[in-house]
């Protein structure tokens, strides 16, 4: 009886190991007929090689002999005349302010004018109007985004009005007179006591900046053509001057502006004289700058000298000088695909498996950029000559990224 019990026993526990070991195949089976799947979406990718720049303007210094305190009437990287006003003295930082404070009144005053107007007219052009106060308060979102409040006080004031007109349009009461005889009395007030003492004007035409760096004229446009990688080296490494006293900023003199840089000799075959490439000033890459190869010059078998031209300017641009950078080499936009997922068919054509429903379907790659996790496959043309084995993925197509044993056309169950 004990052995028959005993056979019962290894029986029941032979039983149970089968079982465990089912499940487990079972468990395994479907983890390796898993099909994990990715849409595929369209991205641009950019290629882009490291460079150490330098920014080399023409830039006339401004001084003045008046001890006063110094307020910048034009806005940096704006365009200023020869003879316009670009700054004031002030006998004292109360006057200063004062002065600050009747341009900004001034402003409001303006709007409230503005906004008054607006009671004795008719036909107002609403879906128009609705545009543009969206647009403001989507200016006025970057600017929180961006950390950039240098122009969201008169962003505020252009929507505020805007706003009001709508109101207006709608038949709502708005009273601005109250409003303006509160400015206007403000200003009155404030008037005597912020007279500057001396207007200083632009002694050149171009783009004004209130502020020095220290490099100003340690290379200037005269230089381009003689420039060496030494020059360049020595500028780029030096010592800023020291800003004087007196100094009030800086007009940036004509058009263009360069950009020089030095790359090893073995990456000089992409640049020629003319070429368009943009370049990266800081990491994020959001705003690329368009430029011009203005010449590529050989000095010995490491070190190439390419100096870019540039005729865009804006405030950002004025700050420039030394500037760890890139080059934006090649651009491209096409269907990202995880590189798990590429295959190759019989012939060995790349190509990825896509989900339809419970379908399986082979789709070609033409590839046009790689990396070590995705590429970038964009269909080709008619007239390229390349022939796909297969249908080109599209568009938010299902790719499976993860599956064993795919074939064209089988059906998932």
């Amino acid at each position: 009886m004990k052995g028959k019990d005993r056979l019962l026993k290894v029986l029941a526990a032979a039983a149970a190991v089968m079982v465990v070991l089912f499940f487990a195949a079972e468990i395994y089976t479907l983890a390796n007929k898993a099909y994990n799947t990715q849409t595929a979406y369209e991205q641009t990718v950019l290629d882009t090689m490291d460079a150490e720049m330098y920014v080399i303007r023409d830039e006339t210094i401004l001084n003045t002999a008046s001890t006063g305190v110094i307020v910048p009437l034009a806005d940096n990287a704006e365009r200023v005349s020869k003879g316009s006003t670009i700054a004031a003295s002030f006998p004292s930082e109360a006057a200063a302010e004062n002065y600050v404070k009747v341009q900004s009144l001034g402003i409001r005053l303006e709007a409230y004018k503005k906004i008054d107007s607006q009671l004795r007219l008719a036909n107002i052009d609403i879906g128009k109007l609705t545009d543009e106060i969206d647009s403001e308060f989507e200016s006025m979102l970057d600017a929180a985004y961006n950390n950039d409040y240098s122009n969201l006080a008169q962003v505020k004031l252009s929507f505020s009005e805007k706003l009001s007109r709508k109101q207006i349009s709608y038949g709502t009461e708005v009273d601005c007179a109250e409003k303006i005889a509160e400015l206007q009395n403000e200003i009155s007030a404030l008037n005597s006591s912020g007279t500057p003492s001396e207007i200083i004007t632009a002694e050149e035409s171009g783009y004004y900046v209130s502020k020095l760096d220290g490099y100003e004229n340690v290379l200037t446009c005269d230089d381009i053509e003689a420039i060496t990688p030494e020059m360049l080296e020595k500028a780029y490494s030096g010592k800023k001057n020291e800003v004087s006293g007196s100094s009030i900023g800086k007009i940036i003199d004509g058009y263009n502006w360069y950009i020089a840089t030095v790359i090893e000799s073995s990456e000089a075959g992409s640049f020629s004289k003319g070429k368009s490439f943009s370049l990266m000033f800081d990491d994020s890459g959001r705003n690329p700058v368009r430029t011009v190869v203005h010449y590529v010059k050989n000095f010995d078998e490491a070190k190439t000298l390419v100096v870019f031209r540039c005729n865009l300017m804006n405030e950002e641009l004025t700050t420039l000088r030394r500037v760890n950078g890139k080059i934006v080499l090649n651009q491209f936009t096409g269907l990202k695909v995880n590189r798990d997922a590429v295959r190759l068919d019989e012939e060995g054509n790349a190509g990825v498996f896509v989900r339809t429903g419970n379908m399986v379907n082979f789709r070609s790659l033409n590839i046009v950029y790689s990396d070590e996790d995705f590429v970038i496959a964009v269909k080709p043309s008619s007239d390229s000559g390349i022939k796909l084995s297969h249908t080109h993925l599209k568009l938010y197509d299902e790719i499976i990224i993860s599956g064993k044993e795919l074939s064209d056309g089988m059906v998932i169950r």
